[in-house]
């Protein structure tokens, strides 16, 4: 026995030896040869960074003739001139990879504060369970909590989820089969269902042919954001374990919740998919936005369908315009903790066609009516077909009888006003939602003398409005949904 603990002692030192000599001259070599996202990590300490910036491609992706490649958080530093701000930004990265990114910043570092991205189709299990998810979680391995000769042998061994395209796919659609919705009045069961009842109906040209691109289209909006994000979710243990790391280090923790693309969401799939959007926001707003410490910034609505880059496709990818939108909310936030420290730049300027009227009204029967864009109908270029007009809004309780109102006057005089219900969009009261409308724009309006675009009020019932938002664009859309009143009951459970 005495010659087997002897064996054992002799062993057990060997190994603490070898991971030394490991630890000393190899294991650097292997974390940049494997697990490179740790140089990010050890550059913002390097530089000395006292904001980090941790996010995947919406960080650093440009469109091919723009001539500005700033990142958002390049532009989000700009309010912060004399505060050193660095980003870790990593294509197709998510939570899990932002928290081990973290970890490996030292505690002793001068980090202050730290902005984590929150891609709301993260939560998704088209993200959780990509094809990207092993070579991603490869690069973690070396980053485990255990000794580094143990994660090189755990390396060495696949320790790690290693499946074909097909495998993860395969996870993806059961998901999709399985999953079912947990929304009063919802009537889809599962994504499964409803992506088949869309597939069913789909969209027709102005031929009355199907329209197989814009249904594909308008499909893979509902696979990308026809989920329910619940307690089960294994995206949220990531941002658990992001904020007790931050607790634990003393940081200020930022979640920048990134705009989506509702405007195309809407005009494609409809009001189905927008209470989703609300419902997953309002999840992660409660959540996380009421803990001490952390701060959501809520860009989910900000950007409008001209600033998405890929227009057949669900990204967060913006043009210059987008990115310096997000940039400029996120600092607005970020100012409570630097105060002194912040400076307006001034550099938001919209592109042409493009309206945007921040300032919050309040509207009631003595003042119905928000802030008013005032346009012409020559101001309309005759490659834009659409008008998009969205607007943030907090109604006081559900009396209001808000309605968008397209106010035009020809050359005669005469006017005629076209009015949206806001209902039909937002039931939410006390708290702020938004609306969304892509609206076609017809002779009348190209004609007109003059456009007025507002909210008007018509009851007592108090109505704010904020971020009123009108932009103009190209029809990427060749027709209207044919049907929107089929019941997933009535449909087999298809793919």
């Amino acid at each position: 026995m005495k010659k087997l603990l002897i064996r054992i002692g002799m062993v057990l030192v060997m190994l603490v030896v070898l991971n030394w000599v490991y630890s000393r001259w190899f294991f650097e070599k292997d974390l940049r040869q494997h697990s490179d996202i740790v140089e990010l990590s050890w550059q913002v300490v390097d530089d000395s960074c006292r904001i980090i910036y941790l996010g995947e491609s919406s960080n650093n992706h440009f469109g091919d003739d723009e001539p500005n490649h700033r990142k958002i958080s390049d532009f989000t530093s700009d309010y912060f001139p004399t505060v050193k701000m660095g980003d870790l930004t990593k294509e197709a990265s998510h939570a899990q990879t932002y928290y081990y990114m973290l970890k490996h910043v030292p505690a002793s570092s001068a980090v202050e504060t730290v902005v984590v991205t929150m891609n709301l189709r993260s939560f998704g299990p088209l993200w959780i369970y990509s094809k990207l998810e092993t070579p991603l979680r490869k690069q973690l391995v070396l980053l485990e909590d255990y000794p580094p000769l143990v994660n090189r042998f755990l390396l060495a061994f696949k320790a790690y989820p290693i499946k074909t395209e097909e495998e993860w796919d395969a996870i993806v659609h059961e998901h999709w089969r399985n999953d079912t919705f947990n929304i009063p009045n919802f009537i889809w069961r599962t994504n499964a269902d409803w992506n088949y009842g869309m597939y069913t109906y789909g969209w027709y040209d102005a031929c009355g042919q199907r329209d197989w691109d814009v249904t594909a289209l308008a499909c893979h909006y509902i696979k990308t954001y026809g989920f329910q994000i619940e307690e089960n979710n294994p995206r949220l243990k990531d941002f658990d374990n992001i904020v007790a790391l931050c607790r634990e280090r003393g940081w200020n923790l930022v979640f920048n919740l990134m705009a989506e693309n509702v405007d195309k969401a809407n005009e494609l799939v409809g009001k189905d998919l927008m209470l989703l959007f609300r419902h997953n926001r309002d999840f992660l707003l409660q959540r996380y936005g009421n803990l001490e410490g952390v701060r959501v910034v809520n860009n989910l609505s900000l950007v409008r369908d001209v600033n998405f880059i890929d227009q057949n496709w669900t990204t967060e990818h913006y043009y210059e315009e987008g990115r310096r939108i997000v940039a400029d909310h996120l600092a607005s936030a970020l100012k409570e903790f630097y105060p002194e420290e912040y400076q307006n730049p001034k550099t938001l300027i919209l592109d042409k066609g493009h309206y945007c009227l921040s300032a919050t009204r309040a509207l009631d029967w003595q003042n119905p009516y928000g802030s008013t864009l005032v346009l012409t109908g020559d101001s309309i270029q005759p490659d834009w077909s659409i008008m998009n007009v969205a607007f943030e809004i907090h109604q006081q309780d559900s009396l209001s009888k808000a309605v968008l109102a397209v106010e035009k006057h020809n050359a005669q005089g005469k006017v005629s006003i076209d009015s949206y219900a806001v209902k039909s969009q937002v039931q939410k009261t006390g708290a702020w939602d938004f609306a969304t409308y892509a609206l076609p724009i017809d002779s009348t309006l190209r004609t007109a003398q003059e456009i007025k675009l507002y909210v008007h009020n018509f009851s007592g019932s108090i109505v704010q409005i904020r971020n009123f938002d009108v932009s103009f664009r190209p029809s990427y859309l060749k027709a209207r949904v044919k049907a929107q009143s089929y019941k997933s009951a009535d449909l087999n459970n298809g793919e």
